[in-house]
């Protein structure tokens, strides 16, 4: 009995100092930021760091994908076999410049995919849904005096969310719990797929970048906030996690806000030994 309970307490304290030795303020250098890790099957929090960051509202840029593919499969206006068909004008990157599906919509961020569903879809019913999902302030507005809501609300622009709701939002999702179809959930949490690790973990999640609206002087890259919000899988265990960062300092790579944040996602979950 006693060797028993000594092995407990030995996996207990492995857990907990594996937990305590991730650097976030490294990680997070010149950065605001706001990190949440959620143990689904034990329904238990794992980290909140920055919780006073956590639930402060910023704008989900491309993250608001997932809420919007939510709708767009809930109201039948998408399937997974529907094309959105490149109009032959340059969109800014190569990997827009062609059809879409709801897959590569997702996979790669496609801007003008999102800028053609939400006016099919119609401002009723995106602020019924925002309503539904508790998403933010729900302010679908858009940039003061441009009546551009329909397809700039949620860059950079009225629509803003906290880590706090955004978990909240995302947890719904993973546990088929929001109030649309089963299929609606099913077939976004399948567009999420990003990678499996080498250790067998499977990543879903999505990325949001926007460009900060005060640049500094001679800016060589420009402060972002950027998104990672997801959830990794193996096997029956699910852990939910949600990063944003706002830059402060000028960050050393050209990256992406949401590719960095993905980048130090993975790099925590690796240390804490579920990636």
């Amino acid at each position: 009995m006693k060797k028993i309970i000594f092995v407990l307490f030995l996996s207990l304290m492995t857990t907990i100092s594996v937990a305590d030795t991730v650097d976030y303020p490294t990680y997070f250098a010149g950065k605001s930021a706001c990190f949440i890790l959620f143990d689904l099957n034990k329904n238990k929090l794992l980290t909140e760091y920055n919780s006073s960051r956590c639930k402060e509202q910023i704008p989900p840029d491309s993250t608001f994908k997932v809420p919007l593919s939510l709708m767009a499969f809930d109201q039948k206006l998408i399937t997974q076999q529907t094309v959105f068909k490149w109009d032959g004008k340059e969109k800014g990157l190569s990997f827009w410049d062609q059809d879409q599906t709801p897959h590569t919509w997702l996979m790669n961020s496609v801007v003008w995919v999102s800028q053609e569903i939400t006016p099919k879809l119609g401002m009723d019913k995106i602020k019924n849904y925002l309503k539904l999902f508790q998403y933010g302030n729900q302010d679908f507005t858009g940039d003061p005096g441009e009546n551009n809501g329909l397809t700039h609300a949620w860059l950079e622009s009225s629509l803003t969310i906290s880590g706090d709701e955004q978990f909240a939002f995302l947890k719904k999702l993973v546990m088929n719990a929001l109030p649309v179809s089963q299929e609606a959930m099913t077939e976004t949490k399948a567009n999420m797929y990003l990678e499996t690790s080498p250790n067998g973990w499977k990543l879903y999640g999505k990325t949001g970048s926007g460009p900060i609206a005060e640049q500094p002087a001679n800016v060589q890259h420009y402060l972002e906030d950027g998104w990672a919000i997801g959830y990794v899988q193996k096997a029956d265990q699910i852990y939910v996690f949600v990063l944003n960062l706002t830059d402060f300092e000028q960050p050393k790579t050209s990256e992406q806000g949401g590719t960095r944040a993905k980048n130090i996602v993975k790099a925590i979950l690796t240390k804490m030994g579920l990636y």
